[in-house]
């Protein structure tokens, strides 16, 4: 939400804002469409990015994780996302989850252990551990 663009988009909305405010008389009231209109775009953002979360089958269809010492594949019911652990700049964990950061970007991959057996979970260990840093 914060890229430059928006930020200018925004910027604009408040300019007019307050431009609106030193209008004579009844008009000032056209200040509140701007207004308004900057205090529902963090609510528009949310359910623009909500809407297309929930319509991309990656991100919501059952998926299985396949993995090897070379790659990982997240395999759903009618496509197949796959990479090499060179994708990956660190791992990390909590007592529920293990987090794949990606490369030149602020997301992580984030895979339950519930999905794990311990052979399976030492097995993912193993094949991670060859992550490095840039």
């Amino acid at each position: 939400m914060f890229t430059p663009r928006t930020i200018i988009a925004l910027s604009i909305w408040l300019v007019m804002a307050v431009a609106c405010l030193f209008l004579p008389g009844d008009l000032r009231f056209f200040g509140v469409l701007p207004l308004v209109f900057l205090l529902l775009a963090p609510f528009n953002v949310y359910q623009l990015y909500a809407k297309s979360i929930d319509s991309e089958p990656q991100f919501t269809d059952e998926k299985t994780l396949d993995f090897s010492p070379t790659r990982l594949a997240f395999i759903g019911p009618d496509w197949r996302n796959e990479m090499t652990w060179k994708r990956f700049e660190g791992l990390s964990e909590n007592p529920d989850y293990f987090f794949l950061n990606l490369r030149r970007s602020h997301l992580a991959i984030v895979i339950p252990k519930a999905a794990f057996s311990p052979e399976l979970e030492l097995g993912f260990r193993e094949c991670a551990k060859g992550i490095t840093a840039p």
